[in-house]
């Protein structure tokens, strides 16, 4: 079985190398995952901020990395 971090690594490798794609053609970069390992490894990328995930229309949606975190976006502002 792929390891989650392999994956996770070899997804954010293929972003930084084209850019942006769509689920279906990350799924044909990866070869070596399955559909729903890659689609696990995107959906734990997207949450935890490192890709982001659009809707391009009613079936597809495109992949990039997301824009790095700075110490302000860190930050919680206050309520």
């Amino acid at each position: 079985m792929l390891q989650t971090k392999v994956l996770e690594s070899a997804i954010c490798e293929v972003l930084a190398r084209v850019g942006t794609c769509t689920l279906e053609e990350l799924n044909e970069r990866v070869p070596y995952a399955s559909w729903n390992q890659t689609f696990a490894a995107v959906d734990r990328l997207n949450r935890e901020g490192t890709v982001t995930l659009q809707r391009a229309n009613s079936s597809d949606y495109v992949l990039s990395l997301a824009p790095p975190r700075t110490p302000e976006t860190n930050r919680m502002t206050p309520s």
